[in-house]
């Protein structure tokens, strides 16, 4: 199957005050297109990204992400767009977080969890909000002796904006040890799904899907 993928990233460079952060349309302008020719597999490293700052990144995600917190560690970004259709566009936005819980203030943190997000924003022709979709996502949660969790995201986005959507999901027992690793105590789970733009412009799952 061919793929074909243009990115040439760039982004405006015009300052942001803390009064008035850039609306969707237009850091949709500011960014370089994506092209889809035929299909694109896309992972959450698939593409550059542009760091967008600290309230520009909070203003976006919390409209169309409300329960996500404000990052003490962590960074927002841009990734692109897709334009092509007559009737929406797709703005790609990008989430890194780093979460630790201590035990107390005097410890080295007892659980830490790295979490990279790369969405689809659907916006209208004229830039407004319509529907979000998680289209990749890289999950690692540790701690300093036991590894219990990975999860892995990746879509393979076709020219007609077909979604096929793979997930892989890790996880270990929470008193398994790191070293050695034992294979047979790891559970690995992985299935597809595909999903579709309706006319309501919400992004919809079809029954149709494998597992194993």
């Amino acid at each position: 199957m061919k793929r074909v993928l243009t990115v040439v990233l760039f982004f405006a460079g015009s300052s942001i005050s803390a009064q008035k952060a850039p609306t969707f349309k237009e850091v949709l302008k500011a960014t370089t297109e994506i092209s889809v020719t035929d299909s694109i597999l896309i992972n959450y490293f698939s593409f550059d990204k542009t760091a967008l700052d600290k309230i520009t990144g909070e203003r976006l995600f919390k409209l169309f992400y409300p329960k996500a917190k404000p990052l003490d560690q962590g960074e927002y970004f841009v990734s692109g767009k897709i334009t092509s259709h007559k009737d929406f566009n797709i703005l790609l936005l990008c989430l890194e977080s780093m979460v630790k819980d201590h035990s107390n203030e005097w410890r080295a943190p007892i659980n830490r969890s790295v979490s990279k997000e790369l969405f689809f924003v659907l916006l209208d022709k004229d830039g407004n909000y319509k529907n979000n979709f998680l289209v990749a996502m890289n999950f690692e949660k540790v701690n300093y002796f036991q590894k219990t969790v990975i999860r892995k995201i990746s879509s393979l986005l076709y020219k007609d904006f077909r979604i096929v959507q793979q997930v892989e999901a890790e996880s270990r027992p929470a008193n398994d040890i790191i070293l050695p690793v034992e294979k047979e105590h790891t559970k690995t789970m992985n299935f597809s799904m595909e999903y579709r733009i309706n006319d309501y412009r919400v992004f919809v799952a079809y029954p149709k899907f494998k597992s194993n």
